[in-house]
Parts: C-alpha cells; sequence; structure tokens
C-alpha cells in the first residue's frame, strides 16, 4: 500500500505537479499544519493526525463533518505529528511512504524528518521525500530502490548507519557490485544515470538517495 502523508514544511510551488507525477496514494494522511497543503490542493485526506495547533478549529470541524477521522493528540508529546503520520502509515500496512513538505524551512526540522525517515523502525517501508530541486528515498538493507528519471541525471548515495554493505548499483555511470560505502565517506555522492531507468539494492544497513530534480 502506497501513502502519501502531508507535512506541514513550507508550501512548495510545484507542489501540485509532483504530486500528480507520483504514484498514487491509497491512502492519504495529514500531519496536522499539512492539512493546509492539503485544502490548498484541493485535496482531502483520509485522516488527519498530531496536536492540531496549526489548524483553525473551523477547518478542523470540517474535516470531522466530511468523515474524515481526526485523531487529536496533545502538544506537549515526545513525538512530533509527522512522526505520529508515519507510525500510523505504518500501523496501516503502508510497503511506501511519499511525505510532502517534509523538507525546507527550518534546517532543524528538515534533518529531524530525514533522519526520522531513516529510522531503522521503517525498516520495512521505503520512504520518499519529494521537494522542489531533488527527491530523497531512504532504503533499508534487504530492499530494491527502482530509479525512474533522465539521462545524466546526479544520483547521490549517503550513508545513514555504519558501513552499508552488499551496494549494488545498476543503470549508473558508477556501478557497484555487492561492495560497501562507509558511514562518512564521500563515495557514492554525485553519480549519474545512464539512461531513465536505475536501482539500487543493499544488504545491510540505510541509505539515504538523493535524486536530483
Amino acid at each position: 500500500m502506497i501513502v502519501h502523508i502531508f507535512a506541514n514544511g513550507p508550501y512548495q510551488t510545484n507542489l501540485s505537479s509532483v504530486i500528480f507525477t507520483e504514484k498514487k496514494g491509497d491512502l492519504i494522511i495529514a500531519a496536522d499544519g499539512g492539512a493546509v497543503h492539503c485544502r490548498l490542493l484541493n485535496i482531502t485526506p483520509h485522516i488527519v493526525v498530531g496536536d492540531l495547533d496549526s489548524l483553525a478549529p473551523v477547518h478542523v470541524e470540517e474535516y470531522i463533518q466530511a468523515g474524515v477521522e481526526v485523531i487529536d493528540y496533545p502538544t506537549r508529546k515526545d513525538e512530533t505529528d509527522l512522526e505520529l503520520a508515519i507510525d500510523l502509515a505504518m500501523a496501516k500496512g503502508a510497503d511506501e511512504v511519499i511525505l510532502f513538505g517534509a523538507l525546507g524551512g527550518r534546517w532543524d526540522m528538515s534533518i529531524s524528518n530525514v533522519m526520522l525517515a531513516a529510522s531503522k523502525k521503517y525498516s520495512q517501508m521505503i520512504i520518499s521525500l519529494p521537494n522542489d530541486d531533488c527527491r530523497m528515498h531512504i532504503v533499508h538493507g534487504g530492499a530494491t530502490l527502482l530509479l525512474d528519471g533522465e539521462t545524466g541525471q546526479t544520483v547521490s548515495l549517503i550513508a545513514m548507519s555504519t558501513d552499508v554493505q552488499g551496494v549494488t548499483i545498476r543503470g549508473l555511470e558508477y556501478p557497484l557490485d555487492n561492495e560497501t560505502l562507509p558511514f562518512g565517506s564521500s563515495r557514492g555522492v554525485s553519480n549519474l544515470l545512464e539512461e531513465t531507468k536505475g536501482s539500487i539494492t543493499l544488504k545491510r544497513g540505510t541509505l539515504l538517495c538523493v535524486q536530483e530534480g
């Protein structure tokens, strides 16, 4: 199941075009203020979750009247609204999660959102974070990421855990065959798609794949 999650990051000018080129979501979850993005795009989420401090009460009531499930949490909590939304997606059986509005604006929130998506507890899902100028993918050991892009597009791989092992790359200018990318190494940066398709497989660890455009 593919789940679209709208976070409360800054609105992206091309967000609407990104959404319509992404895989169709079987379930749409708005993380608190992410529901504002949904309203701007005329998208009705299936679920709104969070402490609701970024939503006007009248809009919360409109969602309830429309049959949207609203899950309200206290403001003082250990998790961000986005983490609650990803946890919910996992509990609903998501195989793939696409996070909109998770990048840009505050550096602390953007970095936190990327690290959150790379959490080991989400290792059974592939999580993507599209943005204006790139698309990020989190890939865990045992999974294969299929890349779809343009010839010459930059693709960078960054280890998010200690020594990502068994990395195999196909369809890129600099292939790897069952090799290791150490944490803190820049070896995987600035690879290029040779045509329009590629694939990345790893056996152990967690990779961040940053795809240009």
